[in-house]
């Protein structure tokens, strides 16, 4: 098998959040049903990248291509979570500056309005996670205990009031190389 086209570095990155390739309790499409929606839906180019509901694709519009794309996934599956759009230019820019060794590292994905003042990093009432970094796009995060923890996504989602969706930095990290 041939290795698909290099992206257009002018392109975008899709991260839907609990999307799981396939699998049904998620109501997630499959590889074949997600990137036909979105040739469908009129993106250029587009490939998924792993199997965690993060696909790589070209477009003049690609906020219009999401659109289009979202009402197909609820026709073919029933899929109707969040979606949050990166450009191939936001990715290469962050993908550096992430730390492999960050202890549950995660990139938390989402479009939120406002964020509040934190000082970083800054570590939640329960001692479990640690934010590196945030803005309205996106909060680098870590698991403040040395133990297992519960990840980010619920602790931004209630904090900032909107969907977040999470990859880990290693994922990130190769998405980023692969960009």
């Amino acid at each position: 098998m041939a290795n698909p086209p290099k992206p257009d570095p002018a392109g975008y990155v899709a991260f839907f959040r609990n999307m799981n390739l396939g699998q049904a309790r998620s109501r997630s499409p499959g590889s074949g049903e997600l990137v036909e929606a979105f040739t469908a839906a009129g993106a250029e180019w587009v490939t998924n990248f792993q199997t965690n509901g993060t696909v790589i694709f070209s477009a003049s519009d690609p906020a219009a291509v999401v659109e289009r794309v979202r009402p197909q996934l609820l026709a073919a599956t029933r899929y109707a979570d969040a979606v949050v759009v990166r450009s191939h230019a936001w990715l290469a820019e962050l993908g550096p500056r992430l730390d492999p060794q960050l202890h549950g590292g995660e990139v938390a994905l989402f479009d939120a309005p406002e964020v509040p003042a934190l000082e970083l990093p800054w570590v939640d009432g329960s001692g479990e996670v640690a934010i590196m970094e945030l803005d309205e796009r996106h909060a680098v995060t870590g698991w403040a205990a040395a133990g297992t923890a519960h990840g980010s996504n619920p602790t931004l989602t209630r904090m900032l009031g909107v969907p977040v969706t999470c990859r880990g930095i290693p994922t990130m990290i190769r998405l980023a190389t692969r960009l």
